[in-house]
């Protein structure tokens, strides 16, 4: 495993704040929702959602998702940089791990503490872990087209 390819992906996961999520439903067909996360040091990333939306109740199905964060300056593609991930979805329902994120999401996302509003999300809705399976990193700045990929499931972490 690339301990280097590892340290750069979490270096651009906080970097970025938006991921987007692919899920598909019970017949197969996909479907993409933007999310904002925020990771932990294994690279799982962990967002607010609701139990009745799309995506969440997919993976109540199949808990097998694709995420992608891209990152780039409009002026010119060869700025580009991206992760692509492959994960598994769960709700999180230990309460040690929810309170460490909500601790995390607060960190990142400083306005949430000032916003009864989605105070109130993070403890009706709860959050969602994607723990990362494959993880492919691009980057255009060191060649058009460079990337370098993990199999992360063969691998303890």
């Amino acid at each position: 495993m690339s301990e280097e390819l590892l340290r750069k992906a979490a270096e651009l996961l906080g970097e970025c704040r938006t991921a987007s999520l692919a899920t598909t439903d019970p017949e197969g067909n996909p479907h993409a929702a933007n999310i904002q996360y925020v990771h932990d040091d294994k690279l799982r990333l962990y967002y607010i959602s609701g139990k009745d939306s799309a995506h969440s109740q997919h993976l109540a199905v199949n808990p097998n998702v694709a995420v992608t964060i891209y990152h780039h300056d409009d002026a010119e593609s060869k700025t580009i940089r991206g992760l692509q991930i492959h994960a598994i979805a769960q709700l999180v329902k230990d309460r040690a791990e929810n309170r460490e994120v909500t601790k995390l999401y607060k960190e990142r996302y400083p306005y949430v503490k000032k916003s009864p509003m989605l105070l109130a999300a993070i403890k009706l809705q709860g959050f969602y872990c994607l723990t990362p399976t494959w993880l492919r990193m691009v980057d255009n700045r060191k060649k058009f087209g460079w990337k370098e990929e993990v199999n992360l499931a063969a691998n303890e972490r």
